[in-house]
């Protein structure tokens, strides 16, 4: 019996410090940035996307082997299960990809304010020629999109 006691006492001392403990959480921070920083192929290694119009990848740039890698910074919160990878524009034939990293981007205080994110894009995705991309993604809160885009990506395969 006095077992019985010990433990419901523990347990209401338990349930009053956790009802005491307060957590405050602040929303997600809104989804203002989306750039792309860099690709590669297996054979090419990263060549920096530009960040400015037209958006354009230095020419002769050619990626070469089966998969191109983006890497993407987030500045916000974007909804990912409405995140695409687009050919041509934001009204584009959504891109087949895998998800191959993804790192919280935190400040000075280490509260998270975006992501990296690293993508893996088949070539068959892409075609042959020279391919522009969009990437679509929309604020987690307010479903506001984003878009930003790299132009030019010319793609080989690897020989066999």
């Amino acid at each position: 019996m006095r077992q019985i006691l010990c433990t419901l006492c523990a347990v209401f001392a338990l349930l009053c410090l956790a009802s005491a403990a307060q957590v405050s959480a602040a929303p997600a921070p809104a989804l203002t940035q989306v750039v792309p920083i860099a690709l590669r192929a297996e054979e090419t290694v990263w060549i920096p996307a530009e960040e400015a119009y037209p958006n354009r990848l230095p020419e002769g740039v050619v990626f070469r082997g089966e998969h191109l890698y983006v890497k993407t910074r987030f500045i916000g919160y974007p909804a990912w299960n409405l995140l695409t990878y687009r050919s041509v524009s934001e009204t584009g034939r959504d891109l087949s990809y895998t998800e191959v990293e993804r790192r919280p981007l935190t400040d000075s205080t280490r509260i998270i304010i975006g992501y990296e994110q690293t993508v893996m894009i088949p070539f068959a995705e892409l075609g042959t020629g020279e391919v522009d991309l969009c990437i679509a993604a929309a604020d987690a809160g307010s479903g506001a999109p984003r878009y930003a885009y790299v132009r030019g990506i010319r793609t080989e395969k690897a020989p066999q």
